[in-house]
């Protein structure tokens, strides 16, 4: 028998929110710029569904192209509403807020999870993927929506936010 608990943190100077406007800004672009082998990532992890391809390997590239505008679409739509569900759930319960300062310079962390048996410990724990999950985008799309966030590592390098796993067996 084990268990695991599963720890997300992530950074905003102090008296700041996240940036709403440029993260979604930075989607939409990344959307309607995606190239055939962007959409085949999206669609393989799920971000974009498609009724009749299970799976991007199934599509020729005629065959994305002729339907990357509304494949684009559907990742826009997606992923602005995945990320409008990340800064909401800022607030939620299931989120600690502490402050980290000097005077007026300083940041804000924020945390969520817990223990876990397979499945997400928090609701706050999955609305986190969209600013997460770099190995389920297309490369470089969660590092540019994190930082457009505003989104900071707390010694002012490395990446923006951290996942630590415990894991004990009984």
């Amino acid at each position: 028998m084990g268990a695991d608990m599963t720890l997300r943190s992530l950074y905003l100077p102090t008296r700041h929110t996240i940036n709403r406007t440029a993260a979604t800004d930075t989607i939409r672009r990344l959307c309607r710029q995606a190239t055939a082998d962007d959409l085949r990532v999206l669609i393989d992890h799920g971000w974009v569904a498609d009724e009749v391809h299970s799976s991007a390997d199934t599509w020729t590239d005629e065959a994305l192209s002729a339907r990357a505008a509304p494949l684009r679409l559907a990742a826009e739509t997606e992923l602005l509403h995945l990320f409008d569900r990340f800064a909401r759930s800022l607030g939620h319960r299931d989120v600690i807020r502490y402050r980290f300062d000097n005077g007026d310079e300083g940041i804000d962390a924020y945390q969520t999870g817990g223990l876990s048996s397979g499945d997400d410990p928090t609701d706050a724990h999955s609305a986190w993927d969209i600013v997460f999950d770099t190995g389920r985008l297309p490369d470089t799309w969660t590092d540019q929506i994190r930082a457009a966030a505003g989104l900071l590592h707390p010694w002012g390098t490395g990446p923006a936010v951290t996942t630590v796993t415990f894991r004990a067996w009984a």
